[in-house]
């Protein structure tokens, strides 16, 4: 499997191509696909590959995915908004898979959405931590973070600021650290409804 990995991140455009009209012809957005330049096409059809082989031929992405990832890859910011189940986790995934050497944070209000959001990830093969406040505070653990040990951070909003009077040690290392931060090439805010409470203190009704 790996092997098979790397070839198609190794691949040009035209073995790109090849390869997808020969395995998911039928299932591509063919007619977005050839709106695109050769850079993008080059990763639209890497990010299909990809998926498809990872998931064992059962998920090619959609159009409304591969806009989203393509905008992120090229430095533009976007908004999905897309019903439960209808794949938005997806879009936070390719970019890791076609960046393998970045790191992306996603920001993650709910305990509970981050373990799926984790587990997700590493069915890809992504290495992926939860960044909250159960995370321990095990000198080795923030030194692998520290290093780049882990493609993807999902991290909760109280841990990038202030709160509860101290500053948390997620939000140490990237007031601290620049060369950690410089790694980060892409910040996804879940739920973003969300935006104007995270990280604030609730009181009970």
């Amino acid at each position: 499997m790996n092997s098979i990995i790397q070839a198609v991140r190794e691949a040009s455009l035209e073995g790109l191509d090849s390869f997808a009209r020969l395995l998911i012809q039928e299932r591509l957005p063919t007619s977005y696909i050839e709106t695109l330049s050769s850079k993008d096409k080059t990763d639209v059809l890497r990010a299909c590959l990809l998926v498809y082989i990872l998931t064992a031929t059962t998920i090619v992405p959609r159009q409304f995915q591969l806009e989203a990832v393509l905008a992120t890859l090229n430095g533009r910011d976007s908004i999905i908004t897309a019903g439960t189940g209808c794949g938005k986790t997806l879009c936070l995934i390719i970019p890791n898979l076609l960046r393998p050497d970045t790191i992306s944070v996603t920001i993650s209000p709910l305990k509970r959405l981050q373990i799926t959001q984790v587990n997700e990830c590493m069915k890809y093969g992504i290495s992926t931590i939860s960044i909250n406040e159960d995370t321990p505070n095990d000198t080795s653990l923030w030194q692998s973070i520290r290093a780049g040990k882990y493609e993807h951070l999902i991290v909760s909003p109280e841990q990038l600021s202030m709160f509860s009077g101290h500053l948390p040690r997620f939000a140490r290392l990237i007031h601290q650290d620049g060369a950690f931060v410089k790694r980060i090439k892409r910040v996804h805010i879940d739920e973003a409804h969300n935006i104007y409470t995270a990280g604030l203190a609730h009181h009970g009704v």
